[in-house]
């Protein structure tokens, strides 16, 4: 299973290691650590990371909450402010970025880790919040998710631990009442989201639903046999108003 990766933005050499030590400990990926705001801007776009972690204060012109202010008007990945400030000039400014969760030193690892799995749940809750039923989707919310997309993963609660999922290793969601399963194929995750939620976080080039309770991936398609698809042995209803539809998305000889 993919670990979450976390890059870091530290300008103290050992504190950014001791950081990166807690977080690998912890089961982390860290993908890379930087010492400014600028480093971070460039080294974020190689990497996507899953979470990004920002001192305040940074090297070079940007500061944390400079860079952080970017990031969000660039990106959809979710960052924690880390800092010995704690003023409320400090705080406020923070505050303006919309930040997913803040880490005030000295912490310990279960504060940390804490506040790296609350920031990762906050950054899925947001973005799986359901548009208004009362307006059409605009262009900057289809650009929204299409950022978020390039994540290429779904944080899914397992136990105590989110665990990321990656959108390649979707083979179906079938709803259960208010709630969905997701497969894999090492897993079946029980989320608490509806089907109708979870089709609005699927790519549609990957995705389609197929029936009111299932949602395939196109690629994943072993077989069709009568009204079923058949899927790693399971099969899966195609419902009368979506077999059109799909057929059409087929390479059919």
């Amino acid at each position: 299973m993919a670990k979450v990766k976390l890059l870091i933005a530290e300008d103290d050499v050992v504190i950014a290691q001791n950081l990166a030590f807690s977080l690998e400990e912890l089961g982390y990926e860290v993908c890379a650590m930087v010492s400014s705001g600028e480093e971070l801007l460039l080294e974020v776009h190689k990497h996507l990371p899953d979470l990004a972690i920002l001192d305040i204060t940074l090297e070079g012109k940007l500061d944390g909450i400079d860079t952080a202010a970017i990031l969000a008007k660039s990106s959809q990945i979710p960052f924690i402010f880390m800092t010995a400030l704690s003023d409320k000039e400090t705080i406020d400014r923070a505050k303006k970025t919309n930040p997913h969760a803040y880490l005030v030193k000295p912490f310990d690892i279960r504060t940390l880790q804490s506040s790296v799995e609350v920031a990762i749940h906050n950054a899925s809750t947001r973005q799986l919040q359901p548009a208004s039923i009362s307006s059409a989707p605009t262009e900057a919310t289809t650009a929204e998710n299409d950022n978020y997309l390039l994540h290429n993963a779904l944080f899914v609660k397992v136990r105590n631990r989110l665990e990321k999922v990656t959108l390649e290793d979707i083979v179906w969601a079938e709803a259960q009442d208010i709630y969905c399963n997701i497969k894999t194929p090492q897993h079946i995750y029980l989320v608490s989201q509806s089907l109708k939620n979870l089709e609005q976080r699927l790519p549609g080039k990957d995705f389609m639903r197929v029936h009111r309770s299932y949602i395939v991936r196109l690629t994943a398609i072993e077989a069709i046999e009568d009204n079923n698809i058949l899927i790693g042995g399971k099969q899966i209803p195609i419902g009368n108003t979506h077999k059109e539809a799909l057929l059409k998305r087929l390479q059919i000889l």
